[in-house]
């Protein structure tokens, strides 16, 4: 790695090294890290009936999911509803640091994930052949912990896993407070993450405030405008929206929701209840969560001035998938067979 003078090496702190390998991440170097999560240890014990949502939705192999952060510790919000430890997220800045390469990153990711599959190796009910797959990622989440955008080469960590052989699809999960990240994409399509996730979990300033609890004064005009600059990217947008009971579901905002929505041109937008885990029950209680039921409600509500197609649903997940019009008659899967050519 070339040199930079004057400027500190990016780490973790000891103790947040050691809560961190204790909720089973591996560590990736110096600021980044990967998990095997629920969904991927049981699709590889028990197949697809077990897989998440994006396998259902999008048609990912949920048991090659490698879920990866460069910024695994560094977030510019401070979500009430956030799972992750935020709380042991005090610098906001990778900027002035001294950064791991992309390369290093995901050749770390791909051997820290295949650690942390070994141990299922052994298990009665494992799917040998799944198990096999697993050991190397055809699908990529940018997202796992802390905001990936911070990463100040993020972009050319997108453009280098997508040239991957063995690569399907990229997903980056984004808060979207960064606009000059977006501005970046917008000029390279080999920048392009196969699908962008923008989290909206408030219709308005003042409950983005309350919710999101950006460290930007202007974090709602940040976020407005990486709308508008995400808005004619020509690669698959989805807004993920987290809604938590007596908070952010008054239908009243309906028409706040559609107007924000449509900035960003979406073809997708999940809706998905707060989940009552991890560091979020410190700030929330189980009454904050919608059941199923609610979720498909809101969904329905919501469409009603959107003017999407409610197209799928995962009770598990309590997730909703609505739809663009102009998707109405095709598969919401990916085209792997052009992934490649296309990105």
């Amino acid at each position: 790695m070339p040199k930079q003078e004057g400027k500190e090496k990016a780490t973790l702190p000891d103790y947040v090294v050691k809560q961190l390998k204790h909720k089973r991440y591996g560590i990736v170097g110096n600021h980044s890290a990967v998990q095997i999560c629920t969904y991927n240890k049981e699709a590889i014990k028990g197949g697809e009936k077990h897989a998440c949502y994006k396998q259902k939705f999008y048609g990912i192999d949920c048991h090659r999911c490698a879920q990866v952060s460069p910024s695994v510790m560094w977030c510019n919000e401070n979500c009430v509803f956030c799972w992750r430890p935020m709380e042991f997220m005090k610098d906001v800045n990778l900027d002035n640091k001294v950064i791991d390469e992309p390369a290093e990153i995901i050749k770390g990711a791909i051997k820290e994930r295949q650690k942390l599959l070994t141990g299922l190796g052994g298990l009665p009910m494992l799917d040998k052949e799944r198990f096999a797959e697993a050991q190397l990622p055809s699908h990529w989440a940018i997202s796992l912990s802390g905001e990936p955008t911070l990463y100040p080469k993020i972009c050319e960590m997108i453009a280098e896993i997508k040239a991957l052989p063995s690569t399907k699809s990229v997903f980056l999960v984004t808060n979207a407070q960064l606009p000059d990240v977006f501005r970046k994409m917008a000029a390279n399509q080999s920048f392009w993450p196969t699908q962008l996730y923008v989290s909206l979990d408030a219709p308005n300033e003042e409950m983005f405030k309350k919710i999101n609890r950006s460290i930007y004064k202007d974090g709602w005009k940040r976020l407005n405008e990486s709308l508008g600059i995400i808005g004619p990217l020509a690669t698959r947008k989805i807004i993920r929206m987290t809604i938590i009971r007596g908070v952010n579901d008054q239908p009243e905002h309906y028409a706040d929701w559609t107007r924000i929505i449509k900035q960003a041109n979406p073809d997708f937008v999940e809706v998905k209840s707060y989940m009552h885990i991890g560091m979020s029950r410190q700030r929330l209680s189980r009454g904050h969560m919608l059941s199923h039921e609610e979720v498909r409600a809101f969904s329905n509500g919501l469409n009603e001035q959107l003017g999407y197609i409610f197209k799928d649903e995962s009770e598990r997940g309590r997730i909703t998938l609505l739809v663009r019009q102009d998707y109405k008659d095709k598969s919401t899967f990916l085209d792997f067979a052009n992934s490649k050519q296309s990105n």
